[in-house]
């Protein structure tokens, strides 16, 4: 699903160039287009034709694009997507951004938990 929103995301880019699209990037546009779903396409469709973007970065656990914070639950899910997830406020299609995406090792590290601590008994004076 991961591939799905980069390939909107490169579209997207090549979209937002302030030059117009020569025919090698429109023969790009369309090969990506046609790797994508048409209810995810019709959807960031209308999100540009609104002329806004339609893929929104996540770094630090906050959308890019409308700069709230996305849950954790939801931030976590985009490190191993099995979903297209998008931002409860704005709408976009959520990408987690590349200097921010946490390897396997990482986000398996076991938790330990903190040590127990045993109350000492006290000891009786001799005498």
């Amino acid at each position: 699903m991961r591939a799905i929103v980069e390939n909107l995301y490169a579209q997207q880019q090549m979209l937002l160039q302030p030059k117009p699209a020569s025919k090698e990037q429109t023969a790009c546009i369309q090969q990506l287009r046609e790797k994508i779903p048409v209810q995810i396409l019709g959807h960031f469709d209308r999100l540009i034709a609104q002329g806004r973007r339609g893929v929104a970065l996540v770094r630090r656990g906050i959308c890019g694009e409308c700069h709230l914070r996305i849950s954790s639950g939801t931030v976590a899910s985009l490190v191993r997507p099995k979903d297209v997830y998008v931002c409860d406020n704005c709408g976009r299609y959520l990408l987690l951004a590349p200097d921010e995406t946490i390897t396997p090792a990482e986000s398996a590290a076991p938790v330990t938990p903190p040590a127990r601590k045993t109350r000492k008994k006290p000891v009786a004076a001799a005498g």
